[in-house]
């Protein structure tokens, strides 16, 4: 079940990439660039597992670093207060890079193992791992549905939805 809820997760993941890379109305490559690492990361933790999965979180938190770097406000409107636009954009993706790199350490593996809960016997360590993960995961999804509900463009509103579902699913398969 494990393996087929990862592959579910790949799809929403996979057009969530070409509906950002089918955005020319704006220069997103930075966006583009860590959609197609998430994907990468994903099928080859579902497929070939020829990279660890930490290294893949390693990549992809150090991929969110350089997208936060690259996004950081560099210009703000007259009065100062008012953000730059494509924000939320960024901050998801962003924030995206982070959880995929989360759910990337707990995938094929048994989180309450991993954590020493079972394996060592420290009681709820794992337990609070994987509590942590899919609160994560669906604070994640919410905040997804929040932006998802301000969005004016399709292509902006079909992202948002493929990450929040393919994050989802991604917890769903490491439970």
């Amino acid at each position: 079940m494990t393996e087929l809820l990862h592959a579910w997760a790949i799809a929403p993941a996979a057009i969530g990439a070409c509906c950002l890379a089918a955005d020319r109305g704006r220069a997103r490559w930075p966006d583009a660039a860590a959609s197609v690492l998430m994907l990468v990361a994903m099928l080859d933790a579902a497929l070939t597992r020829l990279v660890a999965p930490v290294y893949w979180t390693a990549l992809l938190i150090a991929a969110a670093m350089a997208l936060a770097a690259w996004r950081r406000p560099r210009g703000r409107a007259a009065s100062g207060t008012h953000p730059r636009p494509g924000v939320g954009m960024a901050v998801h993706t962003g924030l995206g890079l982070i959880a995929m790199a989360a759910l990337q350490l707990s995938m094929g593996h048994d989180p309450v193992a991993a954590a020493g809960g079972a394996a060592h016997g420290h009681g709820g360590g794992g337990t609070l791992l994987l509590a942590v993960l899919l609160g994560g995961a669906v604070a994640y999804a919410a905040f997804s549905t929040l932006l998802l509900a301000r969005a004016h463009r399709s292509l902006d509103r079909a992202q948002l939805a493929c990450m929040g579902v393919s994050v989802l699913l991604m917890a769903a398969a490491s439970v």
